[in-house]
């Protein structure tokens, strides 16, 4: 028993270590103003859902940075080393939404009967959502930019497409889901590749 205790208590020493060592990175809002309808809401929230697949991740611990009312877009690499040294992160992510394009197109569509001329018409209604962003990740302490990389998303489905904030909208609307159109899908599937390449380059960046 006493063999067993000391390994459950090692192995929970080693887990507390990792957490505590666990790379704080700290999210800013996205610069959205090249967006249409785009605002400050949609920015701390697609901030928010890159937050959320770094915590599914489990392999840095991220953060909310906000931005105050004496910062503005575009976010300069210095400003952002100011704040990230504030909220003690070792790296700060600041993104940039060059793309956030939803295409939509109706077709009519119609299926003919059995042995017959009679058929059933309709509508296809199908939505392609493109999504783009670049990213600096931010050294607080060398006060620059130490990576940048581009990540993006495509999102092809039938039904309904909703925009950039509509989207992103129903996620910070306080149930905290994402809606299922393809600008919603297109915006879940980046926040996930940027968190991944963040993870990846996270430990060559950081000092120890």
């Amino acid at each position: 028993m006493r063999l067993l205790a000391s390994i459950v208590l090692l192995l929970f020493g080693l887990a507390s270590s990792a957490a505590a060592q666990s790379t704080r990175v700290g999210i800013m809002p996205f610069d959205v103003v090249s967006i249409d309808n785009a605002g400050q809401s949609a920015s701390e929230a697609l901030a928010k859902l890159v937050r959320i697949e770094m915590i599914k991740a489990r392999k840095t611990t991220p953060e909310l940075i906000a931005l105050g009312e004496s910062t503005s877009m575009p976010i300069e690499e210095a400003r952002a080393a100011e704040l990230g040294k504030t909220a003690k992160v070792a790296l700060v992510i600041v993104g940039t939404v060059t793309e956030a394009e939803l295409t939509e197109f109706t077709k009519s569509a119609s299926t003919g009967g059995f042995l017959s001329s009679i058929g059933i018409g309709g509508n296809i209604s199908r939505a392609t959502a493109t999504v783009s962003v670049h990213v600096d990740l931010v050294d607080p302490d060398a006060g620059k930019v130490v990576e940048s990389f581009e990540v993006d998303a495509k999102n092809t489905d039938t039904g309904l497409g909703m925009d950039f904030s509509t989207s992103l909208g129903s996620m910070d609307s306080g149930g905290g889901g994402l809606d299922k159109s393809p600008m919603g899908k297109a915006l879940q599937a980046v926040a996930k590749k940027l968190s991944d390449e963040v993870n990846k380059r996270a430990p060559k960046l950081v000092k120890k």
